[in-house]
């Protein structure tokens, strides 16, 4: 009896695995693995202007482990860029505040607070590469006492997540909040 319950479990694992193996990363490399899907029979018009925010304000779930949702936001460009839609059609911003806002540490400033590096640096330096805004809540810095040297380099400060965000509606871009 033992024996095929170890064997189906072994046969999920390898499937799981094959599977994760399988991920690509059009453009953020490493981050926001997507699958292929070669069935697929809607896609996104690539001539079209791809306009998103994404806020992320939950507080981060384990501070040793790329951010889930900062890894989230990478897929969600990664998949427009799977689908055929040119770098230069989307533009993606990402608002951090609140219990989110130590993923933009600066490196000084999360090893002197968690003692260790900040494991996004990498994520971070792949997003502002790709030619993603990152900005933070300059409330949620004043309320976790974080000046403008304790924020990642290219990360930019706002006022508020409520003024960046609404401003970037103001120029047409869809939110999503994470």
């Amino acid at each position: 009896m033992k024996k095929p319950v170890i064997l189906l479990l072994l046969i999920i694992l390898s499937t799981a695995v094959s599977q994760a193996q399988d991920m690509i990363f059009p453009a953020i490399q490493g981050y926001g693995g997507v699958n292929p899907v070669p069935f697929e029979t809607e896609k996104p018009d690539p001539s079209k202007q791809y306009k998103f925010v994404i806020e992320l304000g939950n507080k981060l779930a384990d501070k040793n482990q790329v951010a889930g949702m900062l890894d989230y936001t990478a897929r969600m460009y990664n998949l427009h860029r799977y689908a055929g839609v040119p770098k230069e059609n989307i533009e993606l911003a990402i608002v951090v505040y609140a219990g989110s806002t130590p993923m933009v540490m600066a490196n000084p400033t999360y090893s002197k607070r968690f003692e260790q590096v900040n494991p996004n640096r990498a994520l971070l330096d792949e997003l502002l590469r790709n030619g993603i805004q990152v900005i933070v809540c300059g409330q949620s810095m004043m309320k976790q006492d974080l000046l403008p040297e304790d924020i990642y380099p290219g990360v930019r400060m706002a006022v508020s997540r409520f003024t960046a965000t609404t401003d970037l509606i103001e120029k047409g871009y869809q939110v999503f909040i994470l």
